[in-house]
């Protein structure tokens, strides 16, 4: 058994596991809100200690941070929509834990942990979608990630779709506190309904770009049925090649799990 713990810093929360990264099996876990108001440095004080609290007593070879940032090749922080970690050394701030650190995009370690031990396992060409506070997506071929030039392969529509329908928006739009509350609320049908079309489209200009074999879909609204439903019947509608129009789209395996169990495995992948 080979443990690393896997650090998962989201817009709602902060969730970090050990994960035994020969077979992806999670053996402990944590989860705590972000709270990034508070600001950068407390969230990843927190996230430290997280790390540090699940490593205590055992051979962890590596450490994975996985962020809801754009994360550049060389695996640096590129914005601060959530957390700024632009100029923060957080290969150096995990130093302590074990010998190897390694930051990712949260979507990229999901769609890794997806394409290794969840539902994209044995596809050679799949779309990861995370639909949760935000909206972003990973194209993987052949059990590898696409960074992009910048590593910023990984925004989802012009305008970015999560403006109707993330979770955040979602909340916005229906006047609830939480995109769950929409979800439940009748009244707040057609706010829902329009929100997953803008979502289904934005799956009809992937699939008509890239061309993948599957779209695979996690994150909190994202492994909601009713609201996948939704945006993959606009989906199918506005895809341009018939053949492609019945490709499968399924939800995550690994659940809520993918990301922290992906920023493990980008922690002992090789450079």
């Amino acid at each position: 058994m080979t443990l690393a713990v896997g650090v998962d810093v989201g817009g709602t929360k902060i969730a970090a596991a050990l994960v035994d990264v020969s077979s992806g099996r999670v053996t402990d876990a944590r989860r705590i809100p972000t709270d990034a108001a508070r600001g950068s440095a407390a969230v990843l004080e927190d996230c430290v200690a997280l790390a540090s609290s699940l490593a205590a007593g055992r051979s962890v070879v590596a450490v994975g941070l996985a962020v809801c940032e754009l994360v550049g090749p060389d695996g640096r922080v590129r914005s601060a929509q959530t957390v700024d970690w632009r100029d923060v050394d957080l290969v150096g701030a995990f130093a302590g834990i074990a010998a190897r650190v390694r930051v990712e995009s949260d979507v990229r370690a999901a769609a890794l942990a997806e394409a290794r031990f969840g539902a994209g396992a044995g596809k050679r060409d799949f779309i990861y979608v995370s639909v949760g506070t935000g909206v972003s997506h990973c194209l993987m071929v052949d059990g590898a990630p696409r960074l992009g030039v910048r590593g910023a392969a990984i925004g989802t529509g012009a305008p970015l779709v999560e403006q109707w329908s993330g979770g955040l928006a979602l909340a916005r739009l229906s006047g609830h506190p939480s995109a769950e509350d929409a979800l439940s609320d009748p009244a707040a049908a057609a706010v829902v309904e329009d929100a997953a079309r803008h979502l289904g489209l934005s799956f009809a200009m992937l699939v008509n770009a890239l061309d993948p074999g599957a779209i695979v879909v996690g994150g909190g609204l994202g492994l909601d049925d009713r609201y996948r439903a939704l945006a993959v019947t606009t989906m199918r509608e506005a895809i341009y090649d018939a053949h492609a129009r019945e490709l499968p789209v399924v939800p995550a395996a690994l659940g809520a799990d993918a990301a922290t169990i992906g920023a493990a495995l980008t922690a002992v992948a090789e450079p």
